[in-house]
């Protein structure tokens, strides 16, 4: 089950797609309305991506029925990747 807390943090389940491989992980999120663009950012946490999926590559994020295409922009010390 996903949440978005009153922060507006969302935290769950989602998968990551890279490729042709569907990979499930566990994210926490955090977004803003960007006053310049009038769109909505997300940025966060991917938890458990296998050690394969490595930083700098374009993915799709999924979660439940909703897709959208997101940027991997490094790992962490702790071997988490963030979006």
């Amino acid at each position: 089950m996903t949440t978005v807390g009153d922060d507006g943090v969302y935290a769950g389940t989602a998968s990551l797609v890279v490729g042709e491989q569907r990979h499930p992980v566990r994210i926490r999120l955090a977004g803003h309305l960007n006053p310049f663009d009038g769109h909505y950012h997300w940025q966060g946490t991917v938890h458990g991506a296998p050690p394969e999926v490595t930083a700098g590559r374009a993915v799709v994020l999924c979660i439940a029925d909703r897709d959208a295409t997101a940027r991997l922009v490094e790992r962490t010390a702790a071997g988490d990747l963030m979006i």
